[in-house]
C-alpha cells in the first residue's frame, strides 16, 4: 500500500549494535568529508541518498533471489551509504592510495584494488548467509557509488584525479 516507503531510506539510521554504529560513523566521516570537500554537499547528498536507496533495492533483491536467506532477515545500518561513498571515491581516484584495515592491520593499497577486494568481501558474505550480513545492500550501494563516480568524474580536473 506504500505506507512504508520511508523505510527504503530510514533503515540506514538503525544499527544492530553500538559497534556497528561506530564503525559506520567512522567510515562515513572519512569518506563523506572527502567527497564533500571535492564535490560539494549537494553531490555528496546525491551519493548518500542513492546509496541508501540502492542498498534497499539490493537487499530486497537478495531476499528474492537467495533462498538461504531467512524471511525474517532485516536490513539495518548505513553500510550501503558507506559503500556508495567508497565506490564513488574508487571511480574518481583509482590511482590514489587508500588505507584499509584487514583484521585490524592497516594496509595502503591503490584505490582501484578496492574493486576486487570489495567483490571478494561480497562473495564471502554471500557464501556464508549465517553471518546475517546484508550483502545485497552492500553491493547495491557500491554499484550506485561507481555510477555516481562516473557521472561526477567530468567535474574534476585531470590532475586532481591522479
Amino acid at each position: 500500500d506504500g505506507s512504508h516507503l520511508y523505510s527504503l531510506l530510514t533503515y540506514a539510521l538503525l544499527h544492530g549494535s553500538w559497534m556497528h554504529l561506530a564503525l559506520n560513523l567512522l567510515g562515513l566521516w572519512l569518506t563523506g568529508t572527502t567527497l564533500e570537500r571535492l564535490l560539494g554537499w549537494q553531490k555528496t547528498l546525491w551519493v548518500v541518498l542513492a546509496g541508501a536507496l540502492a542498498g534497499a533495492a539490493g537487499f530486497l533483491l537478495s531476499l528474492q533471489l537467495d533462498p538461504r536467506l531467512p524471511d525474517t532477515l532485516s536490513c539495518v545500518g548505513a553500510s550501503a551509504i558507506l559503500t556508495s561513498c567508497l565506490g564513488t571515491i574508487t571511480t574518481l581516484f583509482p590511482k590514489s592510495q587508500s588505507l584499509i584495515l584487514f583484521f585490524g592491520i592497516p594496509f595502503h593499497v591503490k584505490t582501484i584494488l578496492l574493486v576486487p577486494l570489495f567483490l571478494l568481501f561480497c562473495v564471502i558474505e554471500c557464501l556464508f548467509p549465517e553471518l546475517q550480513t546484508a550483502y545485497g545492500a552492500h553491493l547495491g550501494g557500491w554499484i550506485a557509488g561507481l555510477l555516481f563516480g562516473c557521472l561526477f568524474r567530468k567535474d574534476l580536473t585531470a590532475p586532481e584525479r591522479e
